[in-house]
C-alpha cells in the first residue's frame, strides 16, 4: 500500500521488518565474532538492540489484523519450538538443548499475555496473574519479561503512541538499570559493557514513522520466522569452525 502520509521519513511495516532483521544479524554476528568490550563491539550492539522493539510492536500490530487469532497464536507457538533449538546452538557451544528458548518464544507468551488481557472475561485479578505468569515462563526465553510486557503494552495502549512509548521506555529502564547493576557487581570497572543496552530508545523515532501501511508483499510475514532459526545457525556453524 503506498504511503499517503505526505510524512518524507514516513516507514511502513515491511521496511521497518527489514530493519529489524538487518539489525539482528548484526547484533549476532557480534554476539559471535567482535568482542563485547570494544568499541566496534558496542556499537553493532546498540544497533542490535532495535529489532526486539520493532518486532514486539508488529507482533502487537498483527494481533489486531490477524484473520484468525488461532492460528496466528499456533503459527507463533509452532515457529517458537522450532527456533529454540538453533537459539540454543547458537547460545550453547555446539549442542542442542532447549535450556533457551530463543526471541521468538518470548514473542509467543507476549502475543499469549495480549490474548488474555484483550479476548477474555475473566476477572482483572485473574487477568494479571496469567500475564505475570507468562512473564516468569519467559526467563528461558531472549528478551525476558520485556518481550511479553512490550508488545501487551502496545497492544492495551493501541491508538495513543504516547502511553504506548511512556510504558516502553519506563519497563526498558528498568531492564537497562538492571544490566548495568549487575555488571557493575560482577565487574565493577566493567559496568560500562552493558551501556548498549539503551540502544532499545533509538527504536521509539523509528515506530514513530510508521505510516500504518504493510508494504512488501503477504507473503513477506513468514521471513522474519524462517530468517530467524536459519541465521542462528548459519551463525553457530560459523563460529565454530572459523
Amino acid at each position: 500500500m503506498e504511503n499517503m502520509s505526505g510524512n518524507p521519513f514516513a516507514l511502513n511495516a515491511y521496511q521497518l521488518k527489514m530493519l529489524a532483521i538487518i539489525a539482528m544479524l548484526i547484533d549476532h554476528i557480534a554476539w559471535a565474532f567482535v568482542p563485547l568490550n570494544t568499541i566496534q563491539g558496542q556499537a553493532l550492539h546498540v544497533i542490535g538492540r532495535l529489532t526486539a522493539p520493532i518486532m514486539c510492536y508488529f507482533l502487537a500490530e498483527g494481533f489486531f489484523y490477524t484473520r484468525n487469532l488461532k492460528k496466528y497464536i499456533l503459527r507463533m507457538g509452532a515457529f517458537a519450538l522450532i527456533s529454540a533449538a538453533a537459539f540454543s546452538f547458537f547460545e550453547s557451544g555446539g549442542y542442542l538443548s532447549f535450556a533457551g528458548m530463543g526471541m521468538i518464544y518470548t514473542l509467543f507468551l507476549g502475543l499469549l499475555a495480549i490474548t488474555v488481557r484483550l479476548r477474555t472475561n475473566w476477572p482483572r485479578a485473574v487477568k494479571i496473574t496469567l500475564v505475570v505468569i507468562l512473564c516468569f515462563l519467559s526467563v528461558i526465553g531472549d528478551w525476558p519479561v520485556l518481550g511479553v510486557l512490550w508488545p501487551y503494552y502496545f497492544a492495551v495502549y493501541r491508538g495513543n503512541p504516547k502511553k504506548q512509548f511512556l510504558a516502553f521506555s519506563i519497563a526498558g529502564a528498568i531492564e537497562v538499570a538492571y544490566f548495568i547493576r549487575a555488571m557493575a557487581l560482577m565487574q565493577p570497572a566493567m559496568w560500562w559493557l552493558q551501556l548498549c543496552q539503551a540502544g532499545i530508545f533509538l527504536a521509539i523515532p523509528l515506530l514513530l514513522c510508521y505510516d500504518g501501511t504493510l508494504g512488501g508483499h503477504k507473503g513477506m510475514k513468514w521471513l522474519f520466522y524462517f530468517f530467524y532459526p536459519a541465521h542462528l545457525f548459519i551463525l553457530g556453524v560459523l563460529e565454530r569452525i572459523l
